[in-house]
């Protein structure tokens, strides 16, 4: 491969953590929720490591130099890395400081507690110059370098100064994921890219109409700190690209549904950086972005956004309807081997609250839902031949659009057991109206440490009692 096809990242690694569990009462010693712990702590690399495991992810191989402590979080750091194909990386250890890590505390999906162990503190000049030294060894293999500062205290004024002369004198292309509100940090990378409030902030822009000044907010800054392009990510209502003297362009956001915006700007950086390694033009490499992170907002925490979800828009949606074959082989990926497998099937004719209140209920404990959907021939054999009311490539389209659903197989068999054997899902999940033991699935799992869980269901509320209500009402 090219060196030019190569992406340098540096900038402050995180240890994302997140401990699940259940909020059922509130504690009798103060006013606070009490979460009972459902299942086992899972840990991620956030910050530049999440950068860098995006890179990859978007099929470009990366180098991440970082700063860690000398502590147990940054061993952990460094297998979470080791795992990853196609990443190599310098850790420069700072026993003066803790690894920055923060801890979630989720219910049901919503953080209700987060707990940061970290040091703000610019690093000491010693760390500085090894940081520096290692960059100088590394650029000329690279064409790209990645600046993702989480202000954590690695990317001091002079380090930051320093990675970009460097980097201009060789002609790399520079992209900084800024989060000082002081721009001239960064003054002379290639590109900079802020989200809308942090372009406001930098510009001590006080207009009320600030989504129709980002393009005279974004030329500002490009004036004043030599910046060649400036992209600003604003959530749900996609991307702004603002070039030198080159026409603006917007890209509105290809999200379907928003679950958890956190690392969703990571996925954009790294998709940019990669695809501009490909030799790709700005706007067509921001494009490739907003499709990204269109999928990277309709997953939990600091996910990663795969080449092979993006090239899968628009063929299935969003890369969620699969055959069996297909969904085994994505089990068996890095990203999702250690992760709790969850698995439902059922008709889901006519979706109702019912439907999304169990699938909810359902994906909050585990972390992947696949659900096997009875195909039209399936539902016939068991409802009967006025069955189903709605098509199955329309049932399984709509289940798609929700951020609790990641994968879909169609099914023509009575039950899904064959696909279950297959999976081997550590929970089957069923509504409390079963029976445990009379849950398809519940010997076999036994084989694999398996359990069914059965899902607290609201009451009245079914397809069979909406089709009689239809009926008698007409």
């Amino acid at each position: 491969m090219n060196h030019s096809e190569k992406v340098l990242c540096i900038g402050d690694i995180i240890l994302d953590s997140y401990c699940f569990g259940k909020v059922d009462r509130v504690s009798p010693e103060a006013p606070i929720p009490v979460l009972k712990l459902t299942k086992n702590q899972t840990k991620n690399l956030g910050g530049s490591g999440n950068v860098a495991r995006n890179i990859i992810a978007a099929d470009s191989p990366c180098h991440l130099i970082t700063v860690t402590g000398n502590d147990d979080d940054a061993k952990i750091i460094k297998m979470l890395c080791k795992e990853i194909r196609n990443l190599t990386y310098d850790f420069v250890i700072d026993k003066t400081r803790p690894t920055t890590k923060k801890t979630r505390f989720v219910s049901e999906n919503q953080q209700i507690l987060r707990v940061d162990s970290e040091s703000n503190q610019i690093i000491k000049k010693d760390v500085e110059n090894k940081i520096i030294n290692l960059f100088n060894k590394k650029i000329d293999n690279f064409g790209i370098v990645v600046i993702s500062d989480y202000d954590k205290g690695m990317l001091s004024k002079n380090l930051i100064k320093k990675i970009i002369s460097t980097s201009n004198k060789k002609n790399k292309i520079t992209i900084v994921d800024p989060k000082k509100e002081d721009f001239g940090y960064y003054q002379n990378a290639t590109i900079i890219t802020p989200n809308l409030k942090e372009l406001v902030l930098a510009t001590k822009s006080f207009s009320n109409d600030k989504e129709n000044n980002i393009e005279s907010l974004s030329k500002k800054i490009m004036n004043e700190f030599s910046f060649q392009a400036v992209v600003t990510t604003k959530s749900s209502d996609g991307i702004t690209v603002v070039e030198k003297n080159k026409k603006s362009f917007h890209f509105p956001s290809k999200a379907k549904e928003v679950f958890d915006v956190s690392g969703a700007g990571d996925t954009v950086v790294s998709y940019i950086a990669s695809e501009l390694a490909k030799k790709n033009s700005l706007i067509d490499s921001v494009k490739t972005a907003n499709k990204a992170a269109g999928l990277a907002v309709g997953k939990f925490g600091t996910a990663v956004v795969s080449r092979n979800e993006i090239n899968r828009i628009g063929k299935t949606n969003l890369g969620k309807i699969l055959t069996l074959n297909e969904i085994l082989i994505d089990l068996k990926t890095k990203e999702n081997i250690k992760k709790v497998i969850g698995f439902t099937n059922g008709c889901f004719d006519l979706i109702h609250q019912g439907h999304i209140d169990y699938l909810k209920k359902a994906r909050s404990q585990c972390d992947l839902l696949i659900l096997a959907l009875n195909s039209d021939l399936s539902v016939s054999k068991i409802k009967g031949t006025s069955r189903p009311i709605i098509k199955e490539k329309e049932r399984s389209f709509l289940l798609s659009n929700f951020g609790f659903v990641d994968k879909i197989v169609i099914f023509n068999e009575q039950t899904p057991i064959k696909i279950i054997k297959k999976i081997k899902p550590m929970i089957i999940f069923k509504g409390d109206d079963y029976v445990k033991e009379d849950v398809v699935g519940y010997n076999e799992s036994k084989k694999w440490n398996g359990k069914v869980v059965l899902i607290k269901c609201i009451k009245g509320i079914s397809t069979s009692k909406i089709i009689k209500r239809i009926k008698y009402e007409t």
